[in-house]
Formats: structure tokens, C-alpha cells, sequence
């Protein structure tokens, strides 16, 4: 571990925080914090300030990320392999960051991020909350989202009715949700259809498709009856996005139901997979 005693105070500091300094510096450093009141004082800012970046490092880590940002670090080429040139020895320091400064720097990069996501052109609009805010298909939505996030979860109970029993699955929801479907055909797009589901949301019965893909994300198409008439929604476009969380969901108004996609926020197909289904069901 490379010496700290010529560093400046800060920095030892910063590292004894960090718990990245010798034992004979620690003990040295620690006496020094005993008997000088201006270190005391250095010490408890630099502490505070430890604490305050990592509660908004866990407060970042825990909002949505944009649909775009997402799909844009997916679908991104990574860069090719840097040539290292031979280039002349020089001294170098072995100093390790304080968390304050690593937090620092991931707040910076996280907000270049954004800024880059939301300048991808050639994506479908994403809904957000305030968007949302009286929108009559707000409440079913949440129950979707909520729904998904038990059931997707689960492995012997994923669906209620097996694929196995198509025709009676077609019956079973159609006589249920009053409306008339077709159970769309994703093997080429890697997905099997594993069976359904029958629920409650926002009220309103809910059908409920259930596919796997070959990481075994379960991706759903769920239906009801037409919730808001399109003559209510003249701007709405015809695909709409949103997120919550790590739950991804795109929406779109039938002639006689509404309908929603929902899996995971990183599948960056998400979107143009909906688009499928929505001409097939």
C-alpha cells in the first residue's frame, strides 16, 4: 500500500475513511485527529460528506431509467480493443479514490447518460408518471405492473391454464373479458408460449398470455375491454411506453380493447415486439 505521509490532510483523511491506509498511519492519524481541532473539523465535513453521497448514490440506483437510455446501452456496438503503445516509464501514484469522489464522478456520468438517451431519435414517445397523471388507464396499469411483478417470479405456478390447452384457453378468456383474440405465434422471435392467465385489474378482468424466452424472461400480453374509447385519446400515439422500476410496458387501444406488453425494462425489442402482436391478436 503506498504511503500516505507526504499526502495532503484531505487525502489521508479520505483514505482513513476508506479504510485504504496502513495500520502505522491509522493509529498515526487517528492521534493527530485527537489533539488538532481543525483536523477534527476536516474530518467530520469529509465524513458527512462520505454519508450524504452514499444516500443519493442508493436513492439514484433505485429510480427508472429511461426506456431509451436502456435500449441504447443495449444495442450499442461495443468499441474495439485499444492498441496499447510503448510509451516512456514515469512514476506513478497507487492512490485509490474516496467513495466521495467515486460517487462524485457516477452522478456526473449518470447525467451525461440520460442526456445522451434522450437525444436517440427514431423511438416511440415514453409515457412517463406525469403523463399518466388522469389517464383512465392508469389504474388497470399499476395492477398489471404489480401483478407481473409476483406472478413472473414464479416457476411450477407461472400460468394457470398450459399452453397445452389452446382452444380452451381462447374459450375460457374470451367468455370471460368479452373480447375476441388470437394467440399470436413468437417462436421467431424466440419466445414460447407457456399458457395463461385470468385477473383482476383496475377493476376490469384481464387475459393474460404468457411467453418465455431462452434467458427465461417472461414476456405478456395481457387484454381488456376497451378502457378509454380512441375518440378520447386523438394525440395518443399508437404505441405508448413506460416504466416501472425494472418492469417495461408498452400499450396500445385496439377497436375493442385495450392491451399491454410487459417484461423486462432492458429488453430493448420490447417495443417492436408489441408492434407484432398488436397486428397478429
Amino acid at each position: 500500500m503506498e504511503s500516505l505521509r507526504n499526502a495532503p490532510l484531505d487525502m489521508r483523511i479520505s483514505a482513513l475513511l476508506d479504510n485504504e491506509i496502513s495500520e502505522p498511519e491509522r493509529i498515526e492519524l487517528e492521534a493527530l485527529l485527537a489533539a488538532d481541532p481543525q483536523a477534527r473539523a476536516l474530518n467530520d465535513m469529509l465524513r458527512k460528506a462520505d454519508d450524504e453521497a452514499r444516500l443519493a448514490f442508493k436513492t439514484m440506483l433505485k429510480e427508472p431509467v429511461s426506456l431509451d437510455l436502456v435500449r441504447s446501452i443495449k444495442t450499442a456496438t461495443p468499441p474495439r480493443r485499444a492498441v496499447r503503445l510503448p510509451q516512456a516509464r514515469r512514476p506513478r501514484w497507487h492512490l485509490r479514490p474516496s467513495f466521495s469522489l467515486v460517487c462524485a464522478a457516477s452522478l456526473l456520468m449518470f447525467g451525461f447518460g440520460t442526456a445522451a438517451g434522450y437525444m436517440v431519435a427514431g423511438r416511440p414517445h415514453m409515457v412517463t408518471y406525469g403523463d399518466m397523471a388522469g389517464d383512465p388507464v392508469r389504474a388497470w396499469l399499476d395492477d398489471v405492473a404489480s401483478y407481473y411483478r409476483l406472478y413472473s417470479r414464479q416457476t411450477r405456478h407461472l400460468v394457470e391454464v398450459p399452453a397445452s390447452e389452446s382452444a380452451h384457453i381462447v374459450d375460457w378468456l374470451m367468455a370471460t373479458t368479452g373480447v375476441s383474440f388470437r394467440i399470436p405465434n413468437l417462436s421467431a422471435d424466440n419466445l414460447d408460449f407457456v399458457g395463461a392467465r385470468l385477473f383482476s385489474a383496475g377493476g376490469r378482468p384481464v387475459g393474460q398470455l404468457v411467453y418465455r424466452n431462452r434467458e427465461g424472461e417472461v414476456i405478456a400480453v395481457s387484454f381488456t375491454k376497451l378502457i378509454a374509447p380512441q375518440s378520447q385519446q386523438p394525440d395518443a400515439p399508437p404505441l405508448r411506453q413506460t416504466i416501472r422500476d425494472d418492469i417495461g410496458l408498452v400499450t396500445w387501444q385496439g377497436l375493442q380493447a385495450s392491451y399491454v406488453v410487459t417484461g423486462p425494462s432492458s429488453d430493448a425489442e420490447l417495443d417492436t415486439l408489441a408492434a407484432k402482436i398488436a397486428g397478429i391478436i
